[in-house]
């Protein structure tokens, strides 16, 4: 199966890319397997000989389920060649040679390891999303590798990137664009702005129900407070009835995440935050329903602090949000917004590092 994936077509231009060269971008849209297959690739073919290999993933619940994935695929136990590490929890050992990381971690590796002694190539990935901790950590690697590790090797991934930043900040560098594998998604606008985004999703699923329509449905909420009054909403519709409504975010047990993500025998609806927007596959999703907003972290200059607000998302994740309904079949998107306005949000999501408070960050580099 995993031989089908559209990765594979460029999986000779990446072993050559990273022989030619210790720096490589590789922009592959959803569905194409970069998240599980690229690490897998490069351990098969022995490109990390008897080191390690880094993925830096933004979110802790998909570091820990593609690790989880990864290993199954490779019929290892969790933990042992394949591991994980996010906060709170270490499940790696010695023998780990392909682990998936967050920011915080990398950063406590590079504090204790400033060499990363053991570790011969680091992946970053969804790199558009540009979080603080991601755009730090590349910096420092890289003049790692310039410096004392110029074996090291460096591999910026992502399905929506901009090129020509990253490729006059990679040079020298590799670059390689894979297709996807999507199925068409329509688009449908469903505007009710004197509603609450969790009334209006509801109306939204019951609209896509009457159309005689069936199939797992994602909706994307901007947080656990909105997420529950979703579940509250649509668990007093008729046309969800014989429907799974599941939670899933960030702070949820592990054993929610994965029933969450797992496959049953009646349909089910996730309501989610941004996590499942990109690196989690959950199969079988016929539509997706979008409130348009997110949890963005910004500077509160009133109180001093860094401070999480309720906003727009750009057209580019609510890109990102439509691809998840176009995994194993053609798709239905429903935006709880109008045309009009989706033409005038940003093109992209603002990078972190200006619209935060950077103190941390100066002093953590200084340590």
């Amino acid at each position: 199966m995993n031989g089908k994936l559209p990765i594979y077509e460029a999986e000779d231009d990446i072993l050559k890319n990273l022989k030619d060269k210790n720096r490589l971008i590789i922009q592959s849209p959803t569905g194409s397997g970069k998240y599980t297959q690229v690490p897998q690739i490069l351990y098969k073919n022995n490109v990390n000989r008897d080191g390690a290999i880094l993925i830096l993933q933004p979110r802790r619940i998909a570091a820990r389920l593609l690790a989880l994935r990864v290993s199954r695929e490779l019929g290892v136990r969790l933990g042992d060649i394949v591991g994980y590490q996010v906060r709170f929890e270490d499940v790696s050992s010695e023998n780990t040679r392909i682990k998936y990381v967050t920011e915080g971690i990398l950063l406590r590796i590079l504090l204790s390891n400033p060499t990363l002694d053991g570790v011969k190539v680091v992946i970053f990935d969804e790199f558009h999303e540009r979080h603080l901790y991601g755009d730090i950590s590349l910096a420092r690697i890289l003049l790692l590798q310039k410096t004392k590790r110029p074996d090291l090797k460096i591999i910026v991934m992502s399905a929506t990137l901009n090129i020509a930043n990253l490729r006059e900040y990679l040079t020298p560098c590799g670059e390689i664009s894979c297709n996807g594998r999507l199925y068409p998604v329509g688009v449908e606008y469903f505007d009710q702005p004197k509603l609450p985004m969790w009334e209006a999703a509801a109306l939204a699923f019951s609209k896509y129900r009457r159309c005689g329509d069936v199939g797992d449905v994602l909706v994307f909420m901007p947080g656990g407070y909105e997420i529950r009054k979703t579940i509250e909403e649509l668990e007093r519709l008729n046309e969800s009835r014989g429907y799974l409504i599941l939670p899933l975010y960030g702070d949820l047990p592990a054993e929610l995440q994965d029933a969450a993500v797992s496959q049953y025998d009646k349909p089910k609806i996730v309501v989610a935050t941004n996590v499942a927007e990109t690196s989690i596959t959950i199969e079988g999703i016929k539509a997706v329903i979008d409130s348009g907003f997110a949890k963005i972290p910004r500077y509160d200059s009133h109180r001093g602090i860094n401070t999480l607000y309720n906003e727009k998302i750009s057209r580019a994740s609510a890109e990102q949000r439509t691809g998840r309904a176009g995994r194993t079949a053609p798709g239905i998107c429903i935006r709880l917004w109008n045309e009009r306005e989706h033409q005038n949000r940003p093109a992209e999501q603002q990078p972190e590092i200006e619209r935060l408070e950077l103190s941390e960050v100066v002093l953590m580099l200084k340590a």
